[in-house]
């Protein structure tokens, strides 16, 4: 057999195989088995694990193999060649006379190699029906094994598939890599960091298959789509996935298909998502249903059937290789045939760029349409170039404002500024004086204007409205209406933006409720988040999301803006369940924003690592944090349209900070220090909250809990407890006992476990009690805040030592240790190893105390730890006799904590 470390090393470059490497190497050098079958799609990785199996059988076997070839798929015993050169002409077709030679020609192998010998075939899929028998029929005789690759489809030839039917060959299907494959796959080639949005958008667009992953991978890198930032390997902009690499793949992939089959892979390349019943009647229905077949291509939604191809990178790679003149040829061919402009966004899209790159004129409205799709769907260079051709004046003040908006995408405030500036308050219709009017109040924002600045700007809107209510005094009452709709729109938008919730009413200047204001569900949900930043900053996280819930289902689904309503509704929503302490529920609400941002994931998905990294912080896992924020801080350097690299920058300076990495904290304090965009009332007190915990933590620094203090409570008489929770948590972190109290007097009106289970521990600071030290340590420790409660669980074992109670002490010290295990060390700090000064006691014995102190019943500890009863109960025996206790009602005592 070969040794354990041969099989290691093979399986080892087979990433999310090494289960199959392992068992199909002792399937081949077991005696129950004559033949391992691999089959899957093109590109999954078949011969990878192929070779990876024979690698781990190493020198134990002699390899022989076989090549299946298309072009001999029609020869009876064509790639059997090299093996029967001596066999006369006349027998050449003869199975007795090709099967007495190739035996011949495989014994003279085997007497020269003295090792058993191991068939290797390759491209299964197009042997020939003959040379499959064979091949079947020396496995099946024990002449030799076989290691097969095949194709799912066709599959294997039928003698072959014949073994696996009969149990005597194994079969592995292999299937497309997992999420944690992938990502394991890309570290390994970049070998590096690698940011989690960044595998997911490089999974999805490959669909886990390895072949197409490395495609990307490659070609992104070499178009500088994908690069290293300061350790951390980002994409710059969308994935466009025409590169050589995957060309050369799409070419191999054509070049195997029949002429129909090419010509409906390319029409539905260029027009894709397209009707079925269109490429039916261009190439017929079997051709395409072959395609489905092979799941070469798709169908979807039953009821209005569309294709598209199987993984959609093809399609940018196929669009490369389809020359304009055949392009144009192939929209002839489609175009009579359709009736109407396509329904959908991404074929509306798609069809667009097809006629631009054909050189076929587009009408205005067309092309303005789907600029406004481009722009929503992150296809920035198609927006612009749509929006750049057109050229009726009456459209194109919007077609600008799309432009504008994709820089915006990208956080090129300036020039977004630069063209929405010149058209704003210009244009004869109300649809120029609306067009880009909230994006333009969202830019002013971006680059540092007050709101009060901002809606004195806004006035040119209301004065534009005057002048063309003049001109239009039929119109004058509906002209005047949508202006003073909008300019109210934009003020809630940059008052949200700011929360300047203290100086604006949201109840009373506007609708809270939805059902009230049908016809700006726009203005609605900028309002209900103003709301929802004043019950955030008043410590209401939980009532804060159910308002940021109203303001979602306010969003008109088909409003050009509501994608951008929707981000900074999500973004919001974030935010207060990571303050409410619900670490789950803010998990799952940035992954399915992530999953709903699709294409905007390269933008957005940082912002979802921004949060993961706060979220760590919080829970005293600083060192996880760093690596999160320091990676999401990257992203933001290239597009940050939530505007959330100052608190990114300064949650990552407090974390550099806990574990002592000064040089990276020095470098995120200047990236706070120099960030320009603007920062809402809460985020920018709570950023300096974060800053001044850092700083503290790297040095003396006395004033920081009066600092600290000071931002929590800007105004007496303005209810800031959710910002007082903050400033008085760090405070608290920092070892200023002093927060307790204030603490505790805001605790009734404070909301989420987060400030549930940190008010009990300053309930605890002020008694000062072993038992409610211990009490609060299990609260932090239900809440997932892992730092605090190892400051509980110390400050319970000081009690103890201050008594004398050195056994007491012991177990408070074990629990708090436990606790840190669970967060992070400084650099350079190795964790602690479990406290084994309970010498009294025997690993098992304190292991089932601690069991029973937590309230576990003997038959729970015995499930537990797998074993019996009777042991428990010993143990519990030998224990109490040790302690010198009666029971288990004397045991918490002990051992509380």
């Amino acid at each position: 057999m070969a040794s354990s470390n041969a099989g290691d090393s093979s399986s080892g470059c087979v990433t999310g195989r090494k289960d199959e490497v392992s068992s199909a190497a002792t399937a081949l050098q077991g005696g129950s088995h004559v033949g391992v079958f691999v089959l899957g799609d093109s590109g999954i990785g078949k011969s990878t694990l192929i070779e990876a199996i024979v690698s781990s059988l190493g020198p134990e076997i002699s390899p022989i193999r076989i090549h299946g070839s298309p072009a001999l798929a029609k020869v009876p015993y064509g790639v059997l060649g090299p093996f029967i050169v001596g066999l006369p002409v006349q027998e050449a077709t003869s199975q007795l006379a090709v099967l007495r030679t190739l035996w011949a020609r495989l014994e003279e192998e085997k007497r020269a190699a003295q090792k058993p010998l191991l068939l290797i075939v390759d491209d299964a899929h197009d042997l020939d029906e003959p040379t499959a028998g064979i091949l079947a029929e020396l496995a099946a005789a024990g002449w030799a094994k076989l290691l097969v690759g095949a194709a799912a489809r066709p599959g294997l030839p039928e003698p072959l598939l014949q073994l696996w039917f009969e149990g005597i060959a194994e079969r592995y299907d292999l299937r497309p890599l997992t999420l944690p494959q992938a990502t394991e796959m890309l570290e390994g080639r970049l070998g590096s960091q690698v940011l989690p949005n960044v595998a997911e958008v490089l999974w999805e667009a490959s669909g886990g298959n390895p072949l197409l992953l490395i495609g990307l991978i490659d070609d992104a890198r070499s178009e500088g789509t994908l690069l290293q930032r300061n350790g951390v390997w980002l994409l710059t902009r969308h994935l466009n996935s025409h590169g050589q690499r995957l060309s050369d793949v799409v070419r191999r992939q054509m070049l195997r298909r029949t002429p129909a089959e090419r010509q409906a892979l390319n029409l539905i390349a260029l027009a894709e998502p397209v009707a079925r019943e269109l490429i039916d009647a261009v190439v017929g229905e079997n051709v395409v249903a072959a395609l489905i077949e092979l799941e070469l291509v798709r169908a979807t939604d039953p009821d209005r059937p569309e294709v598209r191809l199987w993984h959609g990178i093809y399609g940018d790679a196929l669009r490369t290789l389809i020359s304009p003149a055949r392009s144009l040829q192939l929209r002839q061919s489609l175009l009579p045939l359709m009736d109407s402009e396509p329904t959908s966004d991404e074929g509306l899209l798609r069809h667009v760029s097809w006629s631009l790159d054909c050189g076929v004129a587009v009408e205005d409205r067309q092309l303005l349409r789907a600029a406004g799709v481009g722009s929503r769907l992150r296809e920035d260079d198609v927006a612009r170039r749509a929006a750049a051709l057109v050229q009726d004046p009456e459209l194109q003040i919007e077609a600008r404002a799309v432009i504008a908006r994709t820089y915006y995408n990208n956080s090129d405030y300036l020039a977004a500024r630069d063209i929405l500036e010149a058209d704003f308050g210009r244009g004869n219709k109300v649809s120029d004086l609306l067009a880009g009017s909230l994006l333009w109040a969202a830019v002013l924002w971006a680059l540092g204007h007050t709101p009060a600045e901002i809606m004195n700007r806004a006035d040119r809107l209301l004065q534009a409205g005057e002048r063309l209510a003049r001109a239009s005094p039929e119109d004058a009452v509906g002209i005047l209406a949508s202006t003073r709709e909008r300019w109210d729109t934009m003020q809630s938008l940059v008052l949200a933006l700011a929360g300047e919730f203290s100086d604006h009413n949201s109840a009373a200047d506007g609708p809270t409720d939805p059902e009230s204001s049908p016809a700006n569900g726009t203005r609605t949900a900028f309002l209900l988040c103003l709301e929802a930043e004043r019950l955030l900053t008043q410590g209401k996280p939980l009532s804060a999301h159910a308002v940021l819930s109203k303001a979602l289902t306010a969003v008109a689904p088909d409003d050009d803006e509501s994608d951008f309503v929707v981000d900074f509704v999500l973004v919001r929503s974030a935010a207060a369940a990571i303050h409410a302490g619900d670490w789950r529920w803010a998990e799952n609400l940035v992954a399915e924003s992530a999953v709903r941002s699709g294409p905007g994931m390269i933008s957005f998905g940082a912002g979802v690592h921004a949060d993961r990294g706060i979220i760590l912080l919080y829970q005293g896992r600083a060192a996880e944090s760093l690596n999160a924020l320091s990676a999401a801080l990257e992203a933001f350097r290239l597009a940050d349209p939530q505007h959330l690299f100052s608190v990114t920058a300064a949650m990552a300076f407090a974390a550099a900070a806990e574990v002592g990495a000064r040089d990276k904290a020095a470098q995120f304090l200047a990236d706070y220090e120099s960030a320009t965009t603007n920062l809402s009332h809460y985020a920018r007190a709570l950023s300096a909250m974060a800053v001044i915990y850092g700083k503290a933590r790297l040095g003396s620094y006395p004033g920081a809990a009066a600092e600290l203090s000071a931002l929590g409570r800007p105004d007496p008489t303005v209810n800031t407890a959710g910002l007082e929770l903050d400033a008085l948590a760090f405070c608290l972190a920092l070892g200023d006992h002093g927060a307790a109290a204030r603490l505790l007097e805001l605790a009734p009106g404070l909301e989420g476990r987060r400030a549930a289970a940190i008010s009990a521990y300053a309930g605890a600071i002020m008694t000062d009690q072993a038992a409610d030290h211990l009490e609060a340590a299990k609260s932090c420790e239900d809440a997932e805040l892992w730092g605090f409660a190892a400051l509980a669980y110390d400050a319970a074992s000081h009690c103890y030592r201050v008594v004398g109670d050195t056994l007491r002490e012991r177990v408070a010290s074990t629990h708090r240790k436990r606790c840190l295990a669970r967060a992070d060390k400084p650099a350079g700090q190795e964790a602690a190893e479990p406290d084994e000064t309970l010498s009294i006691l025997t690993r098992r014995e304190r292991d089932i105390v601690g069991l029973a102190v937590q309230g576990l019943s003997d038959r729970q500890i015995a499930t537990d730890l797998h074993v019996s009863v009777r042991t428990v109960e010993g143990h519990l025996y030998r224990s109490y006799a040790k302690l010198g206790v009666k029971g288990r009602d004397e045991l918490p005592e002990i051992a509380e904590g």
